[in-house]
Parts: C-alpha cells; structure tokens; sequence
C-alpha cells in the first residue's frame, strides 16, 4: 500500500485522543455519580441508560475518526498500467540581444520584458520541444530543442548583449540558426522528424542586413511557419550603456556626440511573419500569449508515448464506511427500550 498524502498520516493521533477524551468521560461521570450518591444505588435508579450502548457509540466514533483520517491520506491500493502521450510541435525562439535591447521603453528593459514574456509562454506550453536562438549581428544556438523548459529558463537568464560581439541586428542570421537548429542530428533522426516546426523571433524591428526575402523563402521552404514579437515603443528612447560594473555610464553617441534613438520597428517584423502572426509587448500590454493559441492549431506531433504504473486510489473506501459508522451512530441511542427496562 501507498499514501497519496503521506505526511496526513499523522492525524492518525487523532483516534488516540477520541479514546482519551472517551475515558475522560467515563471518569468524569463516575465523579458526579459518586457526588450524587452512591454509584451502585444510582446506577440500578438510573436503569434507561445503557452503559453498553455509550461504549458502543464511543467505540464506533473513534473507529469513524480513525477511517477520516485513512482517507485524507489518500491510500493507494494495486497498480493499473497507464499510457500518456506527449504530443506538441517544435519551437524555436530567437531573442534579439543586441545593444538597443537595453532601451528602457519598456519596464526594466526591452531584453527583460522579452525573458519574462518567453517565460511566460513557456509556463503555458504542453509537451512542445523548445529551442533558443540568441542573435545580434551574428547568431548561434544557445540551448537545442528540448521539453526541459528549466533548461530554457536558465538559457534565458544568461543571455545578453555580451554574449555576442558582432554589433547590429541581423535577422537573417537568427532565421539560418534557427533552420540549423530545426535540422540538428538529434532532430532529424527523430522516427517522426516531420512534426510542425515554428519560429519565433523576439526582437525591437532594427534590422541592419539586405536579402532577408531570401532566408524568409528558405525558411517556408523547410516547413518553418514564422511568428514575431515586437518589443517595445514605437517613439524614439535613447540607448543606455554599462560599464563592466553594470553601473550606467551615459547613453549611446553616434560620431557626431548626439545621443542615438531607438525605436520599435515593425514593419520588418511584421513582414517577417507575414505567414504566421504578428505579437506586440508594449509598455503596459503584450499580445504575446496569443502565440499559444496558434500553435495549438498547427498539426500536432506525438513526440513520445510513455507507459507507466500507476496506483489505484482507494480513499472512496474508507471515507464511504465513516459515513455509514456515522449513520449508524445516529440510530444507536444510549435509552434502553421501555420493554427491557425490567431485564437490565
């Protein structure tokens, strides 16, 4: 036998302390009959209780409140074979994480409004295998495919400007990392390596580099439906810059010493997921968790099928007899019948 709540098992000291407050009852009614007078006489005066039919009534409620307590632990009894099957698509997400991600349009800041708005998402998904593409004016995989969302969250909380030197913001480098990551070894011997694949890159729009139609085809061409999450406002904010302290120092110049604007572009993103959908993270709202949404409409893979043992839980038994104990008790009364008063 198991416990589905094992820890409740010590209200089983309960039962101990009906039985003592039972014998505290018994002792405290000797004392007032011997106040009365003496116990023998009063005990033959007092012939339509039934001392008897007390015990029994004690008896059946400690008993009850011995099965309560059984049942809140929750027994399991026997085994049955259960199987469960994992089904979802595989996502990959790109996170722009390049300098002008630090603006603080958003609150604390673009890059950490977009981790909290993919951990969100992640805390939503059901059995989908997810991928980070980390990307600036370069791009590499920074945590593969996997249903260990843990994983993905310790991934995210590392990522940052510092990781990737290249300046700039190349959307083309994080949709050809992300086809990498879609077609990994790992991926494609997969038995069912033809499962929905989605992208999604998180980014401010700011993209530096021509011939981004080209990995946009290519990307269809896999099979990649293409989603994209705006982050940030569209008016302009200036770029803040850190010293290797974290301490802020200034804004980002450009040659001439003015201050350099960022911007939330969307027209870029928006023509990057043309065939997918287009999310907003603004300063007080996000659209973002409308992405779940719409990978529940693209085919769902199974990815796994588990089979496994599983307890049968029992607790339906002894909370059932409690209940008939505490009818039972309701019908036993502690008054002898007036036929029987005469055979005590």
């Amino acid at each position: 036998m198991e416990w589905l709540f094992e820890s409740y098992l010590w209200t089983l000291w309960s039962v101990i302390l009906v039985m003592l407050l039972s014998l505290y009852a018994l002792w405290r009614r000797r004392i007032l009959m011997a106040r009365f007078g003496e116990v023998d006489l009063v005990r033959r005066l007092a012939t339509s209780v039934s001392g008897r039919r007390r015990r029994y009534k004690s008896t059946l409620m400690t008993i009850t409140v011995g099965l309560i307590c059984i049942a809140l632990a929750g027994p399991q009894i026997g085994t049955q074979l259960r199987e469960v099957k994992r089904e979802g698509v595989d996502l990959v997400i790109a996170l722009d994480v390049s300098a002008s991600m630090l603006a603080e349009d958003v609150a604390p800041n673009r890059l950490g409004r977009a981790r909290n708005e993919i951990k969100r998402i992640l805390g939503e998904l059901r059995g989908d295998r997810v991928g980070l593409v980390i990307f600036a004016g370069d791009a590499f995989i920074q945590c593969p495919l996997t249903t260990d969302y843990s994983a993905v969250r310790l991934f995210l909380d590392v990522a940052n400007p510092d990781l990737l030197p290249t300046p700039g913001t190349d959307f083309g480098a994080a949709i050809q990392m992300a086809i990498q990551a879609f077609e990994a070894p790992s991926v494609s011997l997969d038995p069912d390596a033809n499962r929905s694949k989605a992208l999604l890159i998180v980014s401010d729009g700011e993209n530096h580099v021509e011939g981004l139609e080209s990995m946009i085809s290519q990307a269809l061409e896999s099979g990649i439906k293409i989603y994209a999450a705006g982050v940030g406002d569209v008016t302009g904010t200036p770029i803040p810059v850190y010293n290797d302290r974290g301490q802020r120092t200034g804004y980002k110049r450009d040659l001439q010493g003015q201050i350099v604007s960022t911007r939330l572009e969307e027209s870029g993103l928006k023509a990057l997921s043309r065939d997918g959908a287009y999310f907003q993270v603004a300063r007080t709202s996000s659209s973002l968790s409308q992405l779940i949404p719409a990978l529940n409409q693209l085919d769902q893979s199974t990815l796994a099928v588990e089979e496994f043992e599983d307890y049968d839980l029992k607790y339906q038994w002894p909370l059932a007899l409690a209940l008939l104990l505490l009818c039972l008790d309701g019908f036993i009364s502690i008054r002898r019948h007036p036929s029987s008063l005469n055979n005590p």
